[in-house]
C-alpha cells in the first residue's frame, strides 16, 4: 500500500500510533498462542521427559508432573489470548472509524458491546487460571508461602467492562441522535 499523506489516520498522529500499538499487540498476541498451541500437545507427548527432568531437577524420585493442571493452564491462556486478539481487532475497527470522521455508528456501539464481553469473559477464564497456578506454584515453589494466597477478582477488569457497556450505549445513542438529526434536514 503506498503512502498516502491524506489518510485520515496519518493526519491524526495519535490514531495512528494507537493502531500501531495495536497491531504489533496483535502481532504478539497471535506469537503467543501459536506457542501455547503447540506446547499444549508437546506437554502431553514429552511429560515421561519432563518429569525425568524435574526429577532430577528437585531431587525427588517420586515427583510427577501435574500434566491436567499445566494443560488446564495453557488451555486458559490461549483462550485469554484470543479474547484479547478479538478485543483489539474491534478497536483497531473503531479507531478506523474515528480517522474516517464517522465513530458514531450502530457498528461501533455493537463493537463495544462484543469488547465489554470479551473482557468479562476474560476475567471469568482468570479465576480459575489463578487457581491453576497458585496450585502450580505450591507445587514447583513450596518454599515461596503461597499457601496462604488465594486467586482474586481484577475489579479494574470489572470498571473496564462496565465502562464499555457504558460507551456502547453512548455510541447507541450518539448514532439515534445523528440519524434523527439527518432525518430532519
Amino acid at each position: 500500500m503506498p503512502f498516502n499523506r491524506t489518510d485520515p489516520l496519518l493526519a491524526d498522529p495519535l490514531l495512528a500510533l494507537g493502531k500501531g500499538i495495536i497491531l504489533v499487540a496483535q502481532g504478539l498476541i497471535a506469537v503467543a498462542a501459536l506457542a501455547l498451541i503447540i506446547a499444549i500437545p508437546g506437554v502431553v507427548l514429552f511429560e515421561e521427559t519432563i518429569t525425568a527432568y524435574l526429577r532430577t531437577e528437585f531431587a525427588d524420585p517420586t515427583f510427577v508432573v501435574p500434566v491436567l493442571a499445566v494443560i488446564g493452564l495453557a488451555l486458559g491462556g490461549l483462550a485469554v489470548a484470543i479474547l484479547i486478539f478479538l478485543f483489539l481487532q474491534n478497536l483497531r475497527r473503531i479507531i478506523a472509524t474515528v480517522g474516517q470522521g464517522d465513530p458514531f455508528m450502530p457498528i461501533n456501539a455493537r463493537r463495544l458491546t462484543a469488547m465489554a464481553w470479551l473482557m468479562l469473559a476474560v476475567e471469568l477464564v482468570t479465576i480459575p487460571m489463578g487457581a491453576l497456578a497458585l496450585y502450580l506454584l505450591s507445587i514447583f515453589e513450596p518454599d515461596e508461602g503461597v499457601a496462604g494466597a488465594t486467586p482474586g477478582f481484577d475489579f479494574s477488569g470489572l470498571i473496564l467492562v462496565v465502562t464499555l457497556f457504558i460507551l456502547a450505549r453512548v455510541f447507541r445513542k450518539g448514532a439515534e441522535m445523528r440519524s434523527d438529526l439527518e432525518g430532519t434536514v
